[in-house]
């Protein structure tokens, strides 16, 4: 009958282990997801892209008409509508801003925006449950355990964006086809900067500088809780220490 036990102490062990496993892993996912979920809905960053790439002269379409363009695309990816129908006034003439290709391609992009939403949210609210459930409430996990799963979580997304800007410095014009085509089963994004609005409105140079943005912010807020989970480990080190120097009346 001994074995039951062992064998119950080994599956809460491997239970245990898993879970701190995944909490690791919620750190580099909700810093990646959560900055993509921020600039995908951040309007500076939609005039951005009009303002600093010339999308005027290139579309032909007037700024206020394209800053319009701008908020309905952010309602898109968050609504329930299926495909994008954007109509703009070109001389005069009221038309649709995208054509079927670019409007099939957003499609693809909505469906990708909202699997990193869920993402988020999901390592968001496990993460948070972790802390609260297994730290603090039955105190599985010290909170001096969790500080070094938090530092190696920041370790890991430090070394992804490492590992991507080695590639970005590589090519990023190669590295950017690269990643549609890894992330789309289609070609829809082939899109012609001559006649298509939407490369027009988002070209290359963009998503370079975006993508360089992104990266810069993750990076910035992964050395930060670093830094916070050093302080703390170290703290704590020092508080054990304390409490198990000797005492002399």
């Amino acid at each position: 009958m001994s074995g039951a036990p062992q064998a119950l102490e080994l599956d809460v062990g491997v239970f245990r282990a898993a879970a701190t496993f995944l909490f690791i892993l919620s750190i580099p996912v909700a810093l990646f997801t959560t900055n993509i979920r921020f600039v995908a809905n951040e309007p500076r960053v939609y005039r951005y892209a009009i303002d600093q790439h010339d999308a005027v002269r290139t579309t032909g379409i007037d700024r206020p008409e394209l800053i319009r363009a701008g908020a309905e695309i952010r309602e898109y990816f968050n609504n329930d509508q299926k495909t994008l129908n954007i109509q703009v006034m070109d001389n005069g003439r009221q038309v649709s801003l995208f054509n079927a290709r670019e409007t099939a391609h957003m499609e693809d992009v909505k469906n990708r925006f909202q699997a990193v939403n869920r993402a988020q949210e999901f390592s968001l609210l496990y993460a948070l449950t972790y802390i609260g459930v297994v730290v603090l409430w039955s105190r599985e996990v010290s909170t001096r355990a969790m500080a070094v799963n938090v530092a190696v979580g920041s370790v890991i997304c430090l070394a992804v964006i490492g590992i991507g800007v080695g590639i970005g410095l590589a090519g990023f014009e190669g590295a950017w086809e690269d990643f549609h085509k890894l992330m789309f089963s289609n070609d829809f994004w082939l899109l012609n900067p001559a006649q298509d609005h939407l490369i027009q409105m988002f070209p290359p140079a963009f998503w370079e500088s975006i993508v360089f943005f992104i990266g810069t912010m993750i990076a910035a807020e992964a050395v930060f809780l670093l830094i916070l989970s050093g302080i703390y480990i170290g703290a704590s080190r020092h508080e054990a220490a304390q409490r198990l120097r000797p005492r002399y009346a």
